[in-house]
């Protein structure tokens, strides 16, 4: 197990990931003071994957007499319960991240906001150019619902024309990514100003705008646009991740249990056998789920595939110096509306995830708070769980993901006296994008914990042979 030197950095990092996490609440009849304008603004919307991918690249200017440091994004109240994650930072320069805050004022209203911690301060009559990125899930829906076996999906989007904004933006424009070519309809707008179509089209992308002077808080008409999604439609409705830590063994186990669901089109008629077996001759795209790859951290060993029935044959494990793949096949393809629970799991050296300081006593453990499949997913429940070893106490965590929920308890098993420290961390409307960021869990295990279990062992063992020789001279025969 490597040592930790930089103790200090991390205690650093605690202090300010758990500030980020804090609620803002403010008065109910709250208005984002008008101390910013956006000089230009471009807003990409990535629909390539089965949920939409924000990026809003501003040029922020402070047109007040003073110093600013709080920006207010604004959302829509119906978007909002279906955010995954929102994240800001300085487009140029350093690059830094700014603390992102939900803000709580009245439940009311139509609009939510968001503020955006400017660190340091915008100088009055300076600029800045912020990016901010967000995704949300449950964004796209099939239409038509149902098709046939070997039909085409088509999912549309709805959204605005312009980017909801709390301040004034002299000029902007919307491109949209597309997973396909194949559009069949989509909301035209009236020509610009120059007699161009409104949006315009190249190859699986469309632009609206230009537009000039777009005042805050307008969000323009309404545009839908439905295209091609040749992919399943991916999505767990629950999934538990188990991380076992032990010292004695020098081993991490991780278990994983999934509830997946395909919330592409359904099928309309009954599943064909024969159908399914002509097609996976020539092997063309499919809306079914008939693989997941996960893509494990390198060092997994003793991987396993198990359902409701038992043992899953259908599994592929790769692995080497540079990475280690586990293909997945369920038994059987998973067409729209169908389901599939299964469980994997596998191990890791745990000296590959935990330092330890110099002391002996305090440990600090990283893994991914996410692996799961390659392929495009979105989690509607994820649930956390890190059992440390017997007696470790002290437990602080950063989670790079935002959280719903915490809960401590001991998990007790074999052989375990008052039980391990468990810690069972719940988020929501999660999305592949954040696989492998690192979950960081820092713990106090004292040395004489290490013999705890010789100790209870030994107790049990001489338990066991103390009760067999009291036993053993106890007379039982029948007397004369």
């Amino acid at each position: 197990m490597r040592s930790l030197h930089n103790w200090g950095a991390l205690v650093s990092l605690f202090a300010t990931l758990a500030a980020a996490a804090e609620q803002l609440v403010l008065p109910a009849d709250f208005t984002p003071p008008r101390v910013f304008k956006q000089s230009n603004l471009l807003r990409t919307i990535d629909l390539t994957k089965p949920y939409a991918r924000e990026i809003i690249a501003a040029v922020v200017e402070n047109i007040s007499k003073q110093p600013q440091n709080e920006f207010y994004l604004p959302v829509d109240k119906a978007t909002l319960p279906k955010l995954s994650y929102v994240e800001a930072r300085n487009k140029k320069g350093s690059g830094e991240e700014f603390v992102v805050t939900p803000v709580k004022y009245n439940d009311d209203s139509s609009l939510q906001y968001y503020r955006i911690l400017f660190e340091p301060d915008v100088p009055a009559g300076h600029s800045i150019t912020l990016q901010i990125s967000l995704a949300a899930t449950d964004i796209l829906v099939p239409v038509p619902a149902q098709v046939t076996q070997v039909e085409k999906q088509f999912l549309q989007w709805t959204g605005n024309q312009y980017a909801l904004s709390a301040y004034t933006t002299e000029k902007q424009k919307t491109k949209l990514k597309l997973a396909s070519n194949e559009v069949p309809d989509f909301t035209k707008l009236e020509p610009k100003a120059d007699g161009t179509e409104d949006p315009t089209k190249s190859g699986n992308q469309f632009t609206f705008g230009p537009y000039s002077v777009v005042e805050a808080g307008n969000a323009g008409e309404e545009v839908t646009l439905r295209f091609e999604y040749t992919n399943p439609v991916i999505k767990m409705d629950r999934m538990e991740r188990l991380i076992e830590v032990s010292h004695w063994g020098g081993n991490l186990a991780i278990e994983e249990r999934y509830w997946m669901t395909n919330n592409g089109a359904k099928l309309k008629d009954q599943f064909s056998r024969v159908a399914w077996a002509a097609t996976n001759y020539y092997n063309p795209p499919t809306t079914a789920i008939k693989q997941l790859t996960f893509p494990l951290s390198v060092g997994a060993k003793d991987p396993y595939f198990t359902d409701e029935i038992g043992n899953v044959s259908t599994s592929r494990f790769r692995s080497n110096m540079r990475e280690a793949n586990l293909e997945l096949k369920p038994r059987y393809p998973v067409f729209g509306g169908w389901n599939y629970t299964f469980v994997t799991g596998w191990n890791h050296d745990l000296r590959d995830f935990v330092r330890g300081h110099k002391n002996g006593e305090d440990f600090v453990l990283k893994v991914p708070f996410l692996e799961g499949p390659k392929e495009a997913v979105t989690y509607k429940d994820l649930e956390v769980t890190i059992v440390l070893p017997e007696g470790a106490t002290n437990v602080k965590y950063v989670s790079p993901i935002p959280l719903v929920k915490e809960e401590r308890y001991l998990h007790k098993t074999f052989m375990d006296t008052i039980g391990r420290t468990a810690v069972k961390l719940t988020a929501v409307n999660v999305v592949d994008e954040q696989h492998r960021k690192e979950l960081v869990v820092s713990y106090h295990l004292p040395q004489s914990e290490a013999l705890r279990k010789p100790f209870v062992m030994f107790s049990a063992l001489m338990a066991m042979f103390t009760l067999s020789w009291i036993v053993s001279k106890i007379d039982l025969k029948i007397g004369k």
